[in-house]
């Protein structure tokens, strides 16, 4: 069951290669969304210095694991300047989420909530190892990862009541976009594809758009879907929000009619 665990893909025979939503994929998501759910309950009435001291310990586990991903690049001799540095989308969240954990910084609990929930989720559904055999290290390195990165915003909002606002939006845009510049230059003098710039993620919505219009035209495409992603992850707040606004002037005018 293991024999192919640290092997990379193409001395891994084709019968045991997975695919994109095969009960093995659908049960790993299962298990990941599972886990959020069950952290969650354990934690959601415990203490906030106890919230915020899992999350610290939560987060470390990604730059540990970025790191166990390099070593095994190497390991199989497939290690690149231009892929396997921690410098895509994902992989830099592996950096911001523990600073942002230890620091508690209300910017990176923005950017955590609006760059990092919707492409992680995204990559949990259309992982671009996706024909890696489950019982894989890459695979489940991939889904621990990506898992973590969705679990710390979503624990911060069902578990610690933090309510993301939609005014800092262009804010994190802003700070995507200075990443995506800091890393254009990395990828002409590798010949890299950090935050995939260059051409899309194999299995992933990028690459349908790509079939269409096009490189780099699909990152068109993809922004456009970034955007309804933000508003389905915003609305609700902005919503509640004007309910309980709503309801605030509806208090002080029974109070001004009582008095």
């Amino acid at each position: 069951m293991f024999r192919y665990f640290f092997t990379y893909i193409d001395n891994i025979p084709s019968r045991l290669h997975n695919s994109l939503f095969s009960v093995q994929h659908l049960l790993a998501v299962g298990m990941v969304v599972c886990t959020w759910c069950i952290v969650t309950v354990l934690f959601k009435d415990k203490s906030e210095e106890k919230k915020w001291r899992m999350l610290i310990l939560v987060s470390l586990i990604l730059p540990l694991s970025e790191c166990a991903q390099i070593l095994w690049y190497n390991a199989v001799g497939k290690f690149s300047w231009g892929y396997t540095l921690p410098l895509h989308l994902c992989s830099l969240m592996c950096i911001i989420l523990p600073v942002m954990t230890i620091t508690r910084s209300r910017l990176l609990m923005e950017y955590s909530y609006a760059m990092g929930l919707a492409p992680a989720f995204m990559t949990l559904l259309t992982p671009d190892i996706y024909y890696y055999p489950s019982l894989s290290f890459i695979y489940m390195q991939s889904m621990l990862v990506h898992g973590i990165i969705c679990f710390i915003p979503l624990f911060m909002v069902f578990g610690m009541g933090f309510r993301p606002d939609v005014r800092s939006l262009p804010k994190t845009v802003a700070m995507l976009a200075t990443f995506a510049l800091m890393v254009t230059p990395i990828n002409i003098a590798t010949n890299g594809n950090y935050f995939f710039l260059r051409y899309p993620a194999p299995g992933s919505p990028m690459e349908a758009f790509a079939n269409y219009v096009g490189s780099p035209w699909y990152l068109i495409p993809t922004f456009l879907l970034g955007c309804l992603l933000w508003f389905i992850l915003y609305i609700p707040f902005a919503f509640f929000k004007r309910c309980q606004k709503k309801s605030e002037h509806i208090d002080r005018d029974k109070t001004r009619i009582l008095f």
